[in-house]
This record gives C-alpha cells, structure tokens and sequence, in this order.
C-alpha cells in the first residue's frame, strides 16, 4: 500500500522537484513553459502535493490586480491524476486567494479550438469545478505560423471551494 499524500505550502528548496516533475508532463509544458515555471517559482506563492519527500504535483498562484488572481502553474504526476490531488491543489489556492482578499481566480489554457485530448481534460477539470468560460485570446501561444488560442477561466472566489459532483476529497 503507497502512503498517503499531504498538500503543504510549497517551501523555497521545492523548485528542483517541481521542475523534474514539470519536464515529466511534456504533454502540458513545452521548453518554453519550463523556462517560466522556473522564473515564476521564484515569484509565485503555491502549494505541493507530497508522497513521503516526493513531489506529485504542485500549483502556483500570484495576484494578477486587486480582485483576481491568477492560477499560474498546475501540474499532477500523471499516475497521481484523477485520484484528487489536483482538486486538493487548487483548494488550497482558492483558499490562500480568498484569505488574502481577491474575489476571483483566473486560470489561462490552451482554447477549445485545439483539438488535443490532454488540454481538453484539463478544461473538463476546470470547468467541472466551477471555473466559467470568461474570453480566448486568438493566437496568443506559440511563434510564427504555430500560433494557437488561448481560453481564460474565471472562477467566483465567493463561492465553496471547488470540488466536483460526485467525488471525494482525500487528505
């Protein structure tokens, strides 16, 4: 039997696992998404998911004006995805955003206009907890002519947090 998994604040020795599970998930983060999660780990505040000393996953957040803050970075071991650890997560950032005073949480991902099963799972996740369609920015990803859309969410932090119909939570 795995031990248990524990969601903690994210500490500042974290970013050398948070980067080798990052380059793990080559479905969701291209060099260029590497690149940024490694600056924005020294910028963001965030949480991860441990099993033992191991990080499984991780989110980062940071305030994007005075009532939204964004959901920067979101990745699950992809063996750890669907056994709720990604719903715990952003818990715990719809809870450290709402403390610290902003009304809605913003997450940005790849639009509905490309067809790629990984990015379509990730909307169903955010969707499925609550987060709402608010614009796509045309050709906002990539360079040159492998230019694609980009879907921005918005989710209502004055609501419970987030967790969908007819799931659990675990520790």
């Amino acid at each position: 039997m795995r031990p248990p998994w524990v969601v903690r604040d994210m500490a500042e020795g974290d970013n050398v696992g948070i980067l080798l599970l990052a380059r793990t998930l080559d479905k969701w983060f291209n060099a260029q998404g590497l690149s940024d999660i490694g600056r924005d780990l020294t910028l963001h505040a965030g949480f991860v998911a441990t099993r033992g000393d191991r990080i499984i996953a991780f989110a980062t957040w940071s305030p994007v004006d005075g009532e939204i803050a964004g959901l920067s970075w979101m990745g699950v071991e992809e063996r750890e995805q669907r056994s709720g650890i990604g719903t715990a997560l952003l818990s715990a950032v719809v809870r450290a955003a709402r403390d610290a005073g902003f009304r809605v949480l913003e997450v940005g991902t790849v639009a509905d206009s490309v067809d790629y099963p990984p990015y379509a799972e990730t909307r169903r996740f955010y969707r499925a907890r609550g987060f709402v369609d608010r614009r796509v920015d045309p050709k906002h990803y990539g360079e040159g002519e492998d230019r694609y859309d980009r879907l921005i969410l918005h989710l209502d932090l004055a609501r419970e947090s987030p967790a969908p119909q007819g799931t659990s939570r675990r520790p």
